[in-house]
């Protein structure tokens, strides 16, 4: 069954039915071992397992337990040395029962290594060991004189501190150096592997492989490879050192492994005679004396060319090998190819058919005209390149043409003389077909919108877009940036980029671009009192204070919370306390005191501004929020003013009369203070608006949406407005919304018109829905006027067109003066000047007349439509006012006409020749658009 699968890695299928587990695996499920109960357990290298772990293995139905391994190679290695020494942990149970002679089988032969490498071992390890037949037969390997080699050295090894290992760079590099010989001779990287004790040599060696391009050259520590083999093995011993010590190369086990991993050739370096010298033991003795007699050891490694088999080159290290750099020998190859050309390189046993090799002669190959082909004898021949004169039989020019290409298909280079259909000369090359549509002739054109543009000739066919800089002054103050295409020949202006630096309701400078709506300010609130400071954001409506308010003197002591209006009178009574100077304050009970004294600076406190400051009993105020002191009469007059309650009031705060910084703390001025304050906090909270209206209205306009198939066309419009936030930003897309119904109008009106005036009318719709698809996110005051008077023009237009085109297609005759009329009238609405409200008025006289001559089919503008933009579109932008009934509304930014109006809350009259206040019609703005500019100019 499967159901076992499910527990992880430990666990796995053999066979059908029989489970195997990894040893660690058996001991962490050994109650599943439990409810198993297997009869047989075969435990493979059993003599590297711990013997507890076999033990937790074992279950009271085993009846039969196989222990495969070889005691005399690596052991276990528990975590703990001392454990392992001390307590003997480091014997297996494999082992155990070999030693306590139990019975066993031991496999007498072997099919891995040749009998040049086993004689090593029966030597030193498995006495009864034979080789089987197979082994015999194993080739030599190629390019060295022996299969089976020691290297002897007398280089140092060398010790790293951080990482407690040996490395041994000598031996690296030759190792390195070899392994590549090696693949010279023809192996393959998988056949080569580099086996070291240490695992710093391990790392060195990498090191050194990755330097030359050998990456793929396996190269493992001895303990990683036990179980493996390959057909050549590569090892290094590393230890070399005057004190003879040789770590790890006195474990005989170690050593059983690292000379049984090779099957046809075994090449070791090592310092032999300094390891043997150092050695407790007789087993590298009895090695170096074996190594001795059967001359299987020196100081260098005889390699034998494979192609001239009598000569061969001794390497004692690394630098040796360059002297074979092929992997053959110093002489010359001299194999003649397939070309007839000899190999220029020298001997190299690999690619011995040339099937990789690049001829270096040159290619004696000639083509029709005799010319010898320049590239090399085994590249593929190329074209003839060699450039002959030939006649080109269409113009009879002479040209120098490149030997392979018939002069019929040859492109004449000579310039062309022909004149174009625009009468310019032709620039192009003879063979080249002349085409007027990419004239480079320079001409200076006039544009419809009047200005000359010098551009390309073939140029004057397209679209004629007019670099010119607009440069008008917007009714923000700022010169338009864009060009005369972009504004539409200044009838539809884009969008301001200056920046826009008007002072906010909060008296902060906007930071934001001229053109959006100044938002709700983001810089940190300045308001704060004795006990507090707003952390918002200063856009945001503050929390109230609640503590007692901290206002008292010796005369009068406020008893309001202290974000209320005080119900104390100003004390205008001496201050009684003496300055650093020890001279008499010269402020007001209970007041901050001024730092400046009559005696001190009696000249500074005395210099005239309200008029009393040389009184003798004059007193004065320092105002905190910028230093300045000022006489105590004329501040109270200028902070409380003399409203005129039958004018609409400005909202703004206070201002220091002598540098204009905002009065935003002062206890004598508090209840002026808290008193704008509020009709802040008023703004703030009309501009926010209420939620449910905000919601209300998002669903109207997606019901408009929806039920208009073009508005629904228009891309991205119900994601914008069901991410809408604002009010403002609602009645922006309104705006839009409003602007593209109309304009769907006006296509299907065009539709009604013939072919050429349709796509007369079709331009100027698609570049008001260009304009309006740049700016749709935000409109200006400006840029709803001027985009109604563009869709107005065009309307009049499509209306004209269309009487035209109906009597046309009736094939009704027209007189001489309704021909007349109909012209001017277009003449007037195709001018590429803004369409003004005094042009609008002679039009219609204009069309008054026509009337009588081609009455109107009703397609002008609807007196219902008319009234849903003016509602649409009731409020102005700009600056705050308080009505006398104490109602809040806000006027647009283009300054203060004069006209009088009506609040839009209560009707009372507003504005007029004082205040020049007005309440603008049409345009669609709102409160929102502008709340945080007060009456300030730009700075």
């Amino acid at each position: 069954s499967d159901w076992y699968i499910d527990l992880g890695l430990g666990l796995g299928p053999l066979g059908s039915e029989e489970p195997f587990f990894f040893y660690w695996g058996a001991a962490k499920y050994r109650k599943l071992l439990q409810k198993i109960q297997p009869h047989t357990v075969i435990v493979e290298e059993a003599a590297e397992i711990l013997e507890a772990h076999v033990l937790t293995c074992l279950t009271p139905a085993c009846k039969h337990l196989i222990l495969i391994g070889d005691h005399q190679q690596l052991r276990p290695k528990p975590a703990d040395y001392t454990l392992e020494k001390k307590y003997f942990l480091g014997i297996s149970l494999f082992e155990r029962m070999i030693n306590n002679q139990i019975p066993y089988v031991q496999l007498l032969y072997q099919h891995r290594m040749r009998p040049e490498i086993s004689q090593l071992l029966v030597l030193l390890f498995y006495k009864q060991l034979k080789d089987h037949d197979a082994v015999a037969e194993y080739e030599q390997i190629k390019g060295v004189e022996s299969s089976v080699f020691f290297i002897q050295h007398t280089a140092a090894e060398s010790h790293s501190a951080d990482s407690e290992s040996y490395s041994n760079r000598f031996e690296a590099a030759f190792l390195v150096s070899l392994s590549r010989y090696l693949l010279e001779q023809g192996y393959h990287k998988s056949q080569v592997t580099i086996l070291t004790p240490y695992h710093g040599q391990v790392l060195k060696i990498r090191t050194l492989m990755r330097s030359r391009d050998m990456g793929d050259v396996a190269v493992h520590a001895v303990d990683d490879f036990q179980g493996e083999e390959n057909d050549i093995v590569l090892l290094s011993l590393v230890r070399s050192n005057r004190e003879g010590r040789i770590g790890f190369l006195q474990d005989k086990n170690r050593l059983c492994v690292a000379l049984s991993r090779a099957r046809k050739g075994f090449y070791c370096i090592g310092n032999l005679a300094g390891i043997a010298a150092g050695s407790n033991s007789k087993l590298w003795k009895d090695i170096l004396r074996l190594l001795k007699r059967k001359k299987l050891t020196g100081e260098g490694l005889t390699l034998v060319c494979q192609n001239h088999p009598d000569t061969k080159t001794v390497v004692k290290e690394s630098s040796d090998f360059s002297k074979i750099p092929d992997g053959g020998c110093t002489l010359q190859c001299q194999i003649r190819l397939e070309c007839g050309h000899p190999c220029t390189r020298r001997c190299h046993p690999s690619d011995r058919d040339h099937s990789l090799y690049v001829c270096q002669f040159q290619c004696s190959k000639l083509c029709e005209l005799n010319h010898r082909c320049p590239r090399k004898c085994k590249e593929p021949c190329e074209p003839c390149s060699v450039e002959v004169e030939k006649v080109i039989p269409k113009c009879g020019h002479l040209q120098t043409v490149p030997c392979h290409m018939p002069a019929d298909h040859w492109l004449c280079q000579e310039p062309c003389k022909q004149l174009l259909e625009c009468k310019h000369p032709c620039t192009r090359r003879c063979g080249e077909a002349c085409s007027t549509s990419r004239c480079k002739e320079m001409i200076d054109i006039t544009l419809p919108c009047s200005h000359v543009m010098r551009t390309d000739c073939y140029k004057q066919k397209m679209p004629p877009i007019c670099p010119e800089t607009c440069n008008q002054k917007l009714e923000c103050g700022h010169h338009c940036k864009g060009n005369c295409y972009e504004c539409v020949q200044g009838r539809l202006h884009v969008h301001c980029r200056n920046k826009c630096t008007r002072v906010l309701l909060c008296s902060h400078q906007c930071q934001e671009s001229c053109f959006e709506n100044c938002p709700p300010c983001k810089r940190k609130c300045p308001n704060q009192c004795r006990h507090s400071r707003c952390d918002k954001p200063c856009g945001e409506i503050c929390f109230p204070c609640i503590q007692p308010c901290s206002w008292k003197c010796r005369h009068y002591r406020c008893t309001q919370l202290c974000s209320e209006t005080c119900n104390r009178p100003r004390c205008s009574e001496p201050c009684q306390k003496s300055l650093k100077c020890s001279h008499p304050c010269a402020g007001l009970c209970g007041e901050p005191c001024p730092p400046k004294c009559r005696t001190c600076h009696g000249d500074e406190l005395a210099e005239i501004f309200f008029g009393a400051e040389d009184e003798p009993e004059a007193r004065f105020v320092v105002l905190e929020d910028c230093g300045h002191i000022l006489e105590v009469r004329g501040l109270d007059r200028w902070m409380d003013g003399e409203p005129d309650h039958a004018q609409a009031q400005h909202v703004q705060l206070k201002v220091c009369p002598k540098c204009a910084t905002p009065i935003q703390h002062n206890t004598r001025y508090n209840n002026v203070i808290k008193a704008i304050q509020q009709k802040i906090k008023e703004i703030k909270l009309k501009i926010q608006g209420n939620r449910e209206e905000l919601e209300a209205g998002k669903r109207q306009l997606l019901l408009r949406l929806n039920s208009d198939r073009d508005l629904v066309a228009w891309a991205g419009m119900e994601r914008s407005i069901l991410s809408t936030v604002s009010r403002q930003s609602l009645l922006d897309l309104e705006n839009t919304l409003n602007f593209f119904a109309s304009l769907s109008r006006l296509k299907q009106q065009a539709k009604k018109c013939t072919a050429a005036r349709e796509r007369n009318l079709k331009r100027k719709i698609e570049a008001v829905e260009h304009w309006i698809g740049r700016n749709r996110h935000a409109f200006t005051a400006q840029q709803l006027r001027e985009c109604r008077n563009e869709i107005k023009r065009i309307s009049y237009l499509g209306n004209i067109f269309e009487r035209l085109s109906g009597y046309e297609n009736k094939q009704a005759s027209f007189s001489t003066e309704a021909v007349a009329l109909a012209t001017e009238a277009i003449g007037v609405l195709q001018r590429q000047d803004p369409f003004t409200q005094s042009r609008e008025e002679s039009l219609q006289r204009v069309l008054e007349k026509i009337d009588a001559w081609l009455p109107a089919a009703g397609l002008q503008l609807s007196e219902a439509e008319r009234v849903m933009i003016t509602e649409a579109m009731q409020f102005g932008r700009g600056h705050w006012y308080r009505c006398p009934q104490g109602h809040l509304y806000t006027i647009g930014e283009c300054g203060r006409p004069m006209q009088q109006s009506s609040c839009p809350e209560c009707g009372a009259t507003i504005g007029g020749y004082r205040l020049r206040l007005s309440h603008p019609t049409w345009l669609l703005t709102d409160s929102s658009r502008d709340p945080w500019r007060d009456s300030c100019p730009r700075p």
